[in-house]
């Protein structure tokens, strides 16, 4: 059986791209580019840059989303006045020039404030916007009348740099609170999680993933932003589930502390659920024994093991697939 500690790098495993998907991305991005550029295209588009997750490296699987920002030349698009036209009409002429294109015909869509070109059930995200000379973008509002600031390359630059100070060991631990944030429905935005750790890791420390991962759950909802939540109910919920999850890794780090390996793991899996994996096939199957020998006992929580609780009667039925 693993330890906790070993148990969290599997989960972090697990979940992250392979070179194989890595090389994938690449080729459908280059591609994506090469069209968005295309001065035949007349979509007017200087140049394009990959952001997100991806480009941060925090992405995860089963893969989602890739975004891709597409900087247009401001003078082409402007009036003669100089004003920006609205978002929606960018976004029309960026959908139908790219669904005219043989290559991605009928997987081209509008997601709210992007163009999404869906290819192997991963989808690119085509964000239009104009470049801005303090380092930021404007990006399509939400509303898609109006333009409003983003600062993509400053999130990068900020987790590079607590990435760094923190043993390289900071995106890891975003990969793994993202996971958790995915089998809850994804109530926090990603960039969310990222910018929370980012706040938080630069004047407080860990030694150890279990740490870092625990310390972010305590004070997670002090440091989310509920303006950046698409209601007030989805943040309420997210909080919800956060001080869930802080009181069970709380507990599991008490057994940790008594040495009760066994219990703690089953609270991590409790919490993180099926990429947590607490045990092999080899490791099942002496389960089965344990439990056909009544040599197993449970917990007034529910959680088996050797050592604490009442016992199990022991059973003579198959438990091969545990």
């Amino acid at each position: 059986m693993p330890t906790v500690l070993q148990a969290i790098k599997k989960l972090i495993d697990n979940v992250s791209v392979t070179d194989r998907q890595e090389e994938s991305i690449k080729t459908s991005t280059d591609y994506l580019n090469g069209h968005l550029t295309k001065d035949e295209n007349d979509l007017d588009i200087d140049s394009t840059f990959i952001n997100g997750s991806y480009e941060r490296d925090t992405i995860i699987r089963p893969l989602d989303d890739v975004d891709i920002f597409a900087v247009l030349n401001e003078s082409e698009w402007s009036d003669e006045y100089g004003n920006l036209p609205k978002p929606q009409a960018v976004l029309t002429k960026v959908k139908n020039k790219l669904n005219s294109i043989s290559h991605y015909k009928d997987k081209v869509t509008q997601d709210r404030p992007c163009v999404t070109v869906t290819l192997n059930s991963i989808n690119f995200d085509v964000l239009p916007s104009f470049e801005r000379n303090n380092g930021g973008y404007l990006i399509p509002n939400y509303d898609l009348q109006s333009w409003t600031y983003s600062y993509p390359k400053q999130l990068t630059e900020n987790l590079n740099d607590c990435n760094r100070n923190n043993g390289y060991k900071i995106k890891d631990v975003v990969k793994a609170i993202k996971y958790w944030n995915r089998e809850n429905k994804k109530l926090i935005p990603s960039f969310q999680i990222e910018e929370t750790l980012i706040t938080y890791y630069n004047v407080h420390s860990f030694s150890n993933y279990e740490e870092a991962i625990r310390l972010w759950f305590n004070d997670a909802e002090y440091y989310l932003d509920q303006s950046k939540f698409k209601t007030t109910n989805q943040f309420d919920d997210a909080i919800k589930k956060i001080k869930k999850a802080k009181d069970k890794l709380n507990t599991a780090k008490e057994h940790i502390d008594n040495k009760e390996n066994a219990e703690a793991l089953q609270i991590w899996k409790d919490v993180f659920g099926k990429e947590f994996i607490i045990s092999d096939a080899n490791e099942a199957k002496s389960f089965s024994q344990k439990l056909s020998d009544g040599l197993l006992k449970s917990s007034s929580t529910g959680i088996v093991s050797e050592s604490v609780g009442r016992n199990i009667p022991a059973s003579k039925g198959f438990y091969g697939d545990l």
